[in-house]
């Protein structure tokens, strides 16, 4: 059986051992008998007992993990599943797409994704510069596929952080930093 990384952990949930798997992966849960966790070096299977969605997560309650003390030895710790379970996403599908943020204007065409397991990561060029922005659904305004546009609302700093350093290169260079 080959093993995918499904998530992690996050923290309980409740009084009887439940917790709270973020996913990095979607999953047909519906046919998942156990989950694989990473315990001293080793993955080793916890049965599901029960899960339930909770937005982008899920809530989930193992066989004998019935205790919150139970619950707090597996947080943190990464969750695996059978890999047949796991539906795949195209990370290429996005490459060429426009990301269009809400302050910052166009920010160009995505050209390569990363995955690092707790998200995906869009890889852009603004001015020499490579600029990493997180594809986080809360983060995401629109997307229109047929134009390959996404329409971005970073957190407030997130794309000044590269913006400043492209503009004191500039500055050092004579030159003045612009997005468009």
């Amino acid at each position: 059986m080959t093993l995918a990384q499904l998530g992690y952990f996050s923290r309980t949930h409740g009084t009887k051992g439940q917790l709270i798997l973020k996913l990095s992966a979607d999953f047909e849960s519906d046919d998942v008998k156990a989950l694989f966790i990473e315990v001293g070096g080793s993955k080793a299977p916890y049965f599901i007992q029960d899960i339930k969605n909770l937005g982008a997560d899920l809530i989930v309650l193992l066989e004998d993990v019935d205790t919150i003390e139970k619950a707090k030895i597996l947080l943190n710790k990464t969750v695996w599943i059978d890999s047949q379970y796991v539906m795949e996403e195209a990370e290429d599908d996005w490459i060429g797409f426009e990301l269009i943020d809400k302050q910052h204007g166009s920010l160009g065409k995505v050209l390569s994704v990363s995955d690092t397991g707790s998200q995906v990561l869009w890889h852009f060029n603004i001015k020499g510069k490579e600029v990493i922005l997180p594809m986080v659904e809360d983060f995401i305004e629109s997307m229109d596929e047929r134009e390959k546009k996404i329409l971005y609302n970073a957190p407030e700093g997130l794309i000044d952080v590269y913006l400043e350093e492209t503009e004191e290169n500039q500055k050092k260079s004579g030159g003045k930093a612009k997005i468009n």
